[in-house]
């Protein structure tokens, strides 16, 4: 018993030795014997889903692709696929008539979109073909349902009358319906598109002085029929009025275009007071090309400027068109028909 006491003893006094050697040892040291370590922190690593490999923290947030706003054509197409509702004849309209790209360029528009269902009502099957046939008068047309600005159906409530390219429209809101021009109702309205609205209406508007039969395209058609250059040689035509477009110019016999054309391919006349000559050709499709000629150099006094310049327009009209002839033996007239309008002509 008393040796396992010593030896517990001689133990204890061993290892407290030791620790004080250990700190008298320690502090003996000074900064010299020191050696400077640099500690590098470690770099975070990526925290990544096992299952996809995307990045769980710091991953941008995904949103969902938008859809673009179409523009008019396929929305109308878009209208007719949902709806059962055709608009093929308005859509032939407008590609015959380039009108399809020039509404798509417009910054701002709302369009008044006729079905197929309102053309057949308000037109025969004769007048419909007719109407297909012209440009000119599709174009007046098209743009009859044409607004330059962005018109919801609420915002048209606010107005008595609407301006068109071509024509005003009479607005009323009755029982909370628009009604344009009396008797024509909006059906579908508010379908947004790139660069404005349009809606869907149950009828026709038909531009002002198409209705009157003095102005009626429909008298022209039925009147006057193609015919060839020969039967105008050494003819002396003068020029009674322009239309073009929506804008109609009259003209005296003493300030318009006087023209006749010869079997060589030449042409000669009058044109406010000087003379002009130059020649004319057919192109391949037969329409008749006149080319730019001479003419005195008198200076004319027409009894106003606007005579000068509206008999200009006459100039630049046949200059710049592919002329078609027609001629109606009933009234003794001769049209020069082109994409953007017609001269009417008498034998003088």
């Amino acid at each position: 018993m008393k040796n396992k006491l010593f030896a517990y003893i001689l133990i204890t006094l061993f290892i407290f030795g030791c620790n004080n050697q250990v700190d008298g040892n320690e502090s003996m040291l000074d900064d010299s014997d020191l050696i400077s370590v640099d500690i590098v922190e470690p770099t975070p690593m990526s925290i990544q889903k096992k299952n996809s490999g995307e990045m769980k923290y710091n991953h941008p947030k995904i949103i969902e692709e938008v859809d673009k706003v179409e523009n008019i054509i396929d929305g109308i197409k878009d209208i007719s696929l949902n709806s059962k509702i055709e608009f093929s004849i308005f859509l032939e309209a407008l590609e015959i008539t380039g009108m399809d790209q020039e509404i798509i360029s417009l910054e701002e528009m709302t369009l008044l979109v006729p079905s197929d269902e309102a053309f057949n009502t308000k037109f025969k099957n004769e007048d419909l073909n007719n109407l297909i046939s012209d440009k000119i008068l599709l174009t007046n047309i098209i743009n009859s349902h044409l607004l330059p600005y962005k018109f919801k159906e609420k915002s048209m409530k606010k107005f008595s009358h609407l301006d068109t390219f071509s024509k005003s429209l009479d607005i009323e809101t009755i029982n909370k319906k628009i009604i344009i021009n009396e008797n024509i109702n909006i059906l579908s309205s508010d379908h947004e598109v790139s660069n404005g609205f349009f809606h869907v209406i149950n009828s026709v508007i038909i531009p002002k002085g198409i209705e009157s039969d003095d102005q009626s395209y429909n008298s022209l058609e039925d009147n006057a029929e193609k015919i060839p250059i020969s039967e105008l040689i050494e003819k002396d035509l003068l020029v009674e009025s322009l239309i073009k477009g929506s804008s109609i110019y009259n003209f005296s016999a003493d300030f318009t275009l006087n023209i006749q054309f010869n079997e060589d391919g030449n042409y000669s006349g009058k044109f406010l007071c000087n003379r002009i000559f130059g020649t004319y050709n057919l192109s391949e499709e037969g329409y008749l090309v006149i080319n730019q000629g001479a003419s005195t150099k008198m200076f004319c006094f027409p009894p106003s400027d606007n005579v000068e310049l509206d008999t200009q327009e006459i100039w630049e009209f046949i200059l710049n068109e592919d002329i078609e002839i027609l001629a109606s033996t009933e009234y003794s007239k001769i049209y020069f028909k082109s994409i953007d309008g017609y001269l009417l002509l008498k034998e003088n």
